[in-house]
């Protein structure tokens, strides 16, 4: 990237991050967003659910036998 990209995106980024710090504050809408790391361990937990839902399903209606093509019917 040219320097003049990361000088625009430096831009909105100390900009944001200014706001974040010296803006006002305001009052948590929800009682989880005083937890801090709340959002990154939801995004966590949910992946590792996800996976373990997909393997569940592919588990059971997914995966044939290893002989399904070799079977005399």
């Amino acid at each position: 990237m040219r320097p003049i990209h990361w000088i625009l995106l430096l831009i909105p980024t100390l900009f944001t991050l200014g706001l974040y710090y010296f803006g006002p504050e305001h009052p948590y809408p929800h009682v989880w967003d005083q937890v801090p790391l709340f959002y990154g361990l939801f995004g966590f937990v949910g992946c590792i659910a996800i996976i373990f839902f997909a393997k569940a399903v592919g588990k059971a209606i997914l995966l044939k036998p290893e002989d399904y093509y070799d079977r005399d019917t």
